[in-house]
């Protein structure tokens, strides 16, 4: 595939907003590699409780450190642009752009709501994308890219870094512009929507596609490559079945193996993503294994930056979730009793509540019982067994509403949480600071009481690029009235797949890196960008040269 090289300049489109720029590190020496990492939805509380639950398992093991644990280094205030308390496409973005935008907005600027903004809004700037670290990194540094997950890949988190929705839930557009990008790597979930569009994206763009298949993710020796195992989410690590899912570690460590061999370096984002989906169900095993899985990941990207020198690894999650504590109400003269107390029936829980309601779906009503005693050792009481047999219709499909309804899984959990003495606030995101941790071989570390959209400063300066993410804004992602003024144009199409057309020869699909010249097809860039709220492309500069 032809490279495709653009050069920077300031434009006069005016983007007033929140200052991009690193306010706690504004120098930094650049690194070839970044690795971002996200445990979505980690309370700080959770490493805590991992400690002590590794502890428990190995009581010789007295410090039972994570691997997070030697490089922490600050704290991270996280929120929308008018709401203290953050959704996730809103908490990626501020980390990828800088900005603080509205709950579920991917990397587009907020619309203005006077009577909640936390921050400055420029009403004129709605809806207007926002060029991200990763944008940065694959069309300003020339790196490879990549994304590892354990949900779909247009979920909220990964969809941030590198596409542009006023909405998380435009997963048609979402999984184009991802295509479009060119991202080298991805591997998680999503096969539903990969439909034939996407594929012959994938296609042109050399990108190799695997589809349900660990043998052949294992056997692949070169990016790009595309790796999805499951229609959407993938199964809770303790649930998981692993000659159908390979573990975030191994796909961690397989990306790093791949993007490596980039010389121009990568940029990596990996996510813990369902520690985020334990927690709004209040479910204590899937938190504590989920994020434990996710810190295995996390000690092969530290043990790859420290043998490579020039990597930089940053550990944060996106935001807070359910508030979850060690120790409750009901646990009375606490400071008199020993761990074992403290965790109680924890120990014995060998699946997830979603993996343990999954089984009594899968076995009946007559299975309770027998279920319950052999993967978690509880025997339930007649009034449990009933609670759970008078939920069974009850299947709550959206995973942030799980704790908040009367549902299976909920009863599960809640007969999970009664035989230890955990706590939550709710099944809800919640607006604590959350930690941050950060290896950068040059020692150079934000530290201290950041907010989020420091990071995405700090991550630019990391690329060793010149400019800012608003001039490359300014440069690809320019609203085509503006642009195209004095020419002629047109919107063909449906809305799902509208066509900007300029002066009748100039055809400009949407959510793709090419435009159409009297029918032949020229490269560019970056996507082009269509927003349905206000009907408007947003389009690179780089098309002028074909006017």
């Amino acid at each position: 595939m032809k490279s495709v090289k653009l050069t920077i300049f300031i434009s006069l489109l005016a983007i007033a907003m929140i200052p991009v720029s690193c306010t706690r590190q504004e120098k930094v020496k650049p690194t070839k590699n970044v690795i971002l990492m996200v445990p979505d939805g980690v309370s700080t509380s959770v490493l805590s409780l991992v400690r002590w639950y590794n502890q428990q398992k190995s009581p010789q093991n007295v410090t039972a450190t994570l691997a997070t644990d030697p490089y922490l280094c600050g704290m991270v205030r996280q929120s929308c642009s008018d709401s203290p308390i953050p959704a996730s496409p809103a908490a990626m973005t501020s980390f990828m752009t800088g900005y603080k935008v509205q709950g579920s907005n991917m990397s587009v600027y907020p619309s203005k709501n006077e009577a909640q903004d936390l921050v400055n809004v420029n009403a004129d700037s709605t809806w207007q994308p926002l060029a991200t670290v990763m944008e940065a990194a694959k069309i300003l540094g020339h790196k490879s890219t990549g994304l590892v997950v354990t949900v779909t890949a247009t979920h909220a988190t990964p969809g941030a870094t590198t596409a542009h929705t006023v909405s998380r839930s435009e997963h048609h557009d979402i999984i184009r512009q991802m295509a479009s990008n060119r991202v080298d790597v991805i591997f998680g979930g999503g096969v539903d929507y990969m439909d034939d569009d996407v594929k012959s994206i994938l296609e042109d763009n050399g990108i190799n596609y695997i589809e349900k298949n660990v043998p052949a993710f294992r056997a692949a020796e070169k990016a790009p490559v595309w790796a999805l195992f499951a229609g959407e989410d993938m199964a809770f690590d303790l649930d998981r079945d692993t000659l159908a899912e390979p573990s975030l570690c191994e796909m961690t460590e397989k990306a790093l193996s791949l993007l490596s061999k980039d010389k121009n370096g990568f940029f990596l984002m990996v996510e813990g993503s369902k520690v985020d989906y334990a927690a709004h169900s209040n479910d204590p095993m899937g938190i504590i294994s989920e994020y434990d899985a996710f810190d295995k990941a996390v000690a092969v990207a530290m043990d790859f930056a420290k043998k490579d020198g020039n990597t930089t690894v940053i550990v944060v999650p996106d935001h807070g979730n359910s508030g979850m504590t060690i120790g409750n109400n009901d646990y009375k003269n606490y400071y008199k009793k020993g761990l074992d107390t403290a965790m109680a029936m924890l120990p014995q829980y060998k699946c997830t509540g979603e993996g343990l309601t999954g089984l009594i779906q899968a076995q009946g009503m007559d299975r309770i019982r027998p279920i319950f005693k052999e993967y978690t050792g509880i025997d339930l009481t007649p009034a449990e067994e009933k609670a759970v047999r008078e939920s069974m219709a009850n299947i709550e499909k959206d995973y942030m509403e799980v704790a908040l309804s009367r549902n299976l899984k909920s009863v599960v959990t809640k007969i999970l949480n009664a035989h230890v003495h955990f706590g939550y606030v709710s099944g809800c995101h919640t607006s604590e600071d959350v930690f941050l941790a950060v290896y950068n071989p040059n020692g150079q570390v934000p530290m201290g009481w950041i907010d989020g959209t420091d990071l995405a400063g700090y991550m630019y300066g990391l690329l060793g690029v010149k400019g800012s993410l608003d001039e490359l804004t300014s440069q690809i992602f320019v609203k085509s009235d503006v642009l195209l003024a004095g020419h002629e144009t047109a919107v063909e199409g449906d809305k799902k797949a509208p066509v900007l057309v300029i002066d009748g020869k100039v055809r400009v699909p949407a959510n793709r890196s090419y435009i159409e010249v009297d029918g032949r097809k020229k490269e560019l860039a970056s996507v082009s960008v269509y927003v349905p709220k206000n009907k408007n492309f947003y389009i690179s500069r780089e098309i002028l040269n074909y006017l």
